[in-house]
């Protein structure tokens, strides 16, 4: 008859497994919860997982501080993103997930099949966005501050069914922040508006979802993550932009800065800045209003720097 293994060494085995020392401590917090707690109060103590920052700034707006948000994306590409041990654990704990869907993490779309679905809020599918000046096949909606309201609404009517006793301070929340998002919606246009005859170069389809709104026009010239800046095209968006009479313009990148797009960019005769439409460079319990203000902000770096030309608007 095999002998028992020795407590002692039973927990320094644990000990060199932290998955499953982290999936024992779930085990027996969920064994708790399930004596001591109502259903009801177990879904509002258990997290809500986002996949990126700026829904995790999104719904802090929503959900008050008395839930915690975990966010699975940090600095990475959201593209190629997958699910560590830890990450799956919190998602199979959360009381929802909230991503933007397979366009945006196509990774972590075979992790959420397993999620059922009263369990997510998958917000691309969710509709009632505007597209008009961006690419409608472009995930990042929340680049235009009348989508974030919308995304806001998706939330507080997830979190409304989920804890029905705080369904209207959900919604109350949502509507609040709807209004700031149009004024913000203004505030963006108007001072984008102004530089709408200048030239703009981007690197990434998403910023049409940023300058659109207001009336500019953007060009890309591809996604960041592949930086697929072939020589024919940039010799056709050169002449593009150098048409009638030196006029300059800027080409927007992402962060961090690189030599590639700051060698585009001389190839094109434009300024450089990039931007950070993830928030990556932010502390992380900063607002999407912050978020916004600093996109408009680098924005404006580059085109204050344009030089005024015929038929050019800026104030």
């Amino acid at each position: 008859m095999r002998s028992l293994v020795p407590m002692s060494i039973f927990f320094h085995r644990l000990l060199r497994h932290p998955f499953l020392l982290y999936s024992l401590t779930l085990l027996l917090v969920s064994g708790c919860d399930s004596n001591n707690q109502p259903e009801s109060a177990r879904s509002q103590s258990s997290p809500v997982v986002v996949s990126i920052k700026p829904i995790a700034m999104i719904a802090r707006e929503i959900v008050g501080d008395g839930t915690q948000i975990v966010q699975l994306v940090g600095s990475g590409d959201p593209h190629h993103y997958a699910p560590k041990v830890t990450d799956r654990a919190a998602i199979e704990h959360a009381q929802v997930v909230v991503w933007m869907g397979p366009a945006m993490e196509a990774v972590l779309a075979r992790q959420m099949t397993q999620v059922p679905k009263d369990r997510q809020l998958e917000l691309l599918s969710a509709g009632g966005y505007e597209y008009e000046g961006g690419d409608s096949a472009d995930p990042h909606l929340w680049l235009r501050p009348r989508n974030a309201a919308v995304m806001a609404a998706h939330i507080a009517t997830r979190m409304a069914e989920l804890n029905p006793g705080l369904a209207e301070s959900y919604r109350q929340r949502a509507r609040d922040f709807s209004r700031a998002m149009a004024n913000l919606q203004k505030v963006q246009d108007r001072a984008l508006w102004a530089y709408r005859d200048v030239p703009i170069v981007t690197t990434h389809q998403a910023y049409g979802h940023f300058f659109g709104p207001a009336g500019v026009a953007v060009e890309s010239l591809g996604t960041a993550a592949s930086h697929q800046h072939g020589a024919r095209t940039m010799l056709e968006k050169g002449a593009a932009v150098n048409t009638g009479g030196g006029v300059r313009g800027c080409l927007f990148g992402e962060v961090p800065a690189n030599a590639r797009d700051r060698q585009t960019a001389e190839h094109l005769g434009l300024d450089y800045q990039p931007l950070d439409p993830l928030g990556i460079d932010l502390p992380a319990q900063s607002t999407y209003m912050q978020l916004m203000e600093k996109l408009l902000a680098d924005a404006r770096l580059c085109l204050s720097r344009v030089p005024d030309s015929p038929g050019s608007q800026k104030d």
